[in-house]
């Protein structure tokens, strides 16, 4: 019978300490959670995310990729050297070998809540 007593006291205990245990790891989650959110929300405020620039290497992209990216964003206008690209009828096949090569600088423009509204080429020379 003691023994008895003794086994259900140290499961008592046990269901315890793991209940303390879940509550501590609780509330780190929610600290993390409230830290990630408030560095989220200040460097969306200060439009660091949203600003992206990339120049492409020949060596790591190849013609499909760069059709994928072109055509992935055909709800978004792309404009390449000041002339909007139509979306159907059109021969990209020049377009991939500059932006493949490099030639090309990409940029995205916003509106005002911070949706993409229009994809930019820009030519940077050879």
């Amino acid at each position: 019978m003691r023994n008895s007593v003794v086994h259900v006291i140290e499961l008592l205990l046990g269901a315890l300490l793991l209940g303390l245990g879940l509550l501590y790891l609780e509330s780190q989650y929610r600290a993390l959670s409230r830290l990630s959110d408030a560095t989220t929300l200040s460097k969306i405020e200060d439009k660091h995310i949203f600003e992206q620039c990339g120049l492409t290497d020949i060596n790591q992209v190849s013609d499909k990729e760069v059709y994928a990216a072109i055509m992935g964003y055909r709800q978004y206008p792309i404009m390449v050297d000041d002339f909007l690209l139509p979306i159907n009828g059109h021969d990209y096949e020049l377009y991939f070998t500059y932006i493949k090569s490099g030639y090309y600088k990409k940029k995205y423009q916003y509106d005002e809540n911070r949706r993409i509204v229009m994809i930019l080429y820009t030519y940077m020379g050879i």
